[in-house]
């Protein structure tokens, strides 16, 4: 199984790039994970407590689970994916089933953060794009998909993702293999892929 590093700052188009490669690898079996997936359990707080926490740091993510469930799937496990709602902002009780495949997409802000988590992909890609983009495109997302006001996006953008990102996420991109900015060539990073399978082969 040949797995993918997809990372970078919220709205950098991490979930688009990974439907792209899912799309161009449709011939074989490939999986998905969001490590938004994986973040804590706070169901014993209340709503409006919940909307408090900063989802936006390391802390907020159990890198625990995660790590385990990617060792699973390595291993020839199945797992089943915690399933979060970011409109109650706590995980629901069901649970995603992900079996083990030929290649697994991971993208998340964080996942480039862990040493140990970084050793199992074999290709990582931060996408690097500017933040005037990425505040675009959440206010775009979290007015229509998460019921929020572009008034609460942009002061969570500014008061959490910003400080977060300069602090944790833009610092992980050197550990990517393949840095891209906003106009990157799909084309590049599926031939990367193409070679990587061909060495499994």
């Amino acid at each position: 199984m040949i797995l993918i590093a997809i990372c970078g700052g919220t709205g950098s188009g991490k979930s688009y790039l990974s439907k792209q490669i899912i799309k161009h690898f449709n011939k074989y079996r490939v999986n998905y994970i969001c490590q938004d997936s994986y973040y804590k359990d706070f169901r014993d707080l209340n709503f409006s407590e919940r909307c408090e926490i900063n989802f936006d740091h390391p802390n907020s993510i159990d890198f625990k689970l995660f790590y385990q469930h990617l060792k699973s799937l390595i291993n020839g496990k199945d797992i089943y994916c915690p399933v979060y709602s970011y409109k109650s902002h706590k995980r629901l009780l069901k649970n995603k089933k992900i079996t083990v495949c030929d290649i697994l997409i991971v993208d998340g802000i964080y996942i480039l953060l862990k040493k140990n988590i970084r050793k199992l992909f074999d290709l990582s890609i931060f996408l690097d794009v500017d933040s005037e983009i990425r505040l675009e495109r959440r206010i775009k997302r979290d007015t229509v998909e998460r019921s929020r006001t572009k008034t609460e996006v942009i002061d969570r953008f500014n008061k959490m993702i910003i400080p977060m990102h300069k602090k944790f996420v833009n610092k992980s991109k050197k550990y990517a293999d393949i840095r891209m900015k906003e106009n990157y060539s799909f084309k590049f990073i599926s031939e990367k892929i193409e070679v990587l399978i061909n060495e499994i082969s």
